[in-house]
């Protein structure tokens, strides 16, 4: 990040949803990522559901708490192109999963996230799957026991690290810009009508 931009957020309020969005969620916005965390306060969940509404994003509550919300956010591409890819498919088999419909793969998935969340389960790595992480670097997350990775950026990284830096520079680089955009005072909910 940028000295300018540092200094320019800085001067933002980041708690404001739309700030949250855009911090966390550019490189998803900006179609480099097919999808997303997101961990709201739950005082914010609605302004997050306004913001993504009537844009073509999908918008899933994998967890609520007392403080807070977890929505997954993602675009159609991540069934369509990536969770159905066979190293995709083999990972989920090796973490149980038999139905792969995208509606079973999300519910499985909720709810082992669910039961983690509650202390009641292990985390479920498989995240980094829906998370559109490349199964790469998520086989090796999990074969490594999250160790001896090749380089640290968005996520842990254990094949071609060049490719992944240039991509987590893109990464950076999408933040910046919308980042610019809505301190310029460009509304995101219009932004997202058109991304």
């Amino acid at each position: 990040m940028t000295k300018e931009m540092f200094h320019l957020i800085e001067s933002m309020d980041i708690h404001t949803a739309e700030m949250q969005v855009a911090l966390s969620c550019a490189p998803f916005i900006a179609g480099l990522k097919t999808s997303n965390l997101l961990i709201v306060r739950q005082a914010q969940a609605n302004d997050v559901w306004k913001i993504f509404h009537g844009s073509k994003f999908n918008c899933f509550p994998l967890y609520q708490g007392l403080s807070r919300q977890v929505l997954l956010l993602y675009a159609d591409s991540l069934y369509d192109e990536f969770l159905t890819r066979p190293e995709v498919r083999n990972i989920f088999i090796q973490q149980g999963y038999s139905d792969f419909t995208f509606e079973q793969l999300l519910a499985k998935f909720a709810e082992r996230y669910e039961s983690f969340m509650s202390g009641a389960g292990s985390f479920p790595h498989e995240i980094g799957l829906f998370l559109g992480y490349p199964p790469e670097d998520v086989a090796g997350f999990m074969d490594h026991k999250g160790k001896d990775c090749l380089y640290t950026g968005y996520w842990k990284v254990y094949e071609h690290p060049l490719e992944k830096i240039e991509l987590f520079h893109k990464f950076d680089r999408a933040k910046e810009g919308l980042v610019r955009l809505i301190a310029k005072g460009f509304d995101l909910a219009e932004l997202l009508k058109y991304a």
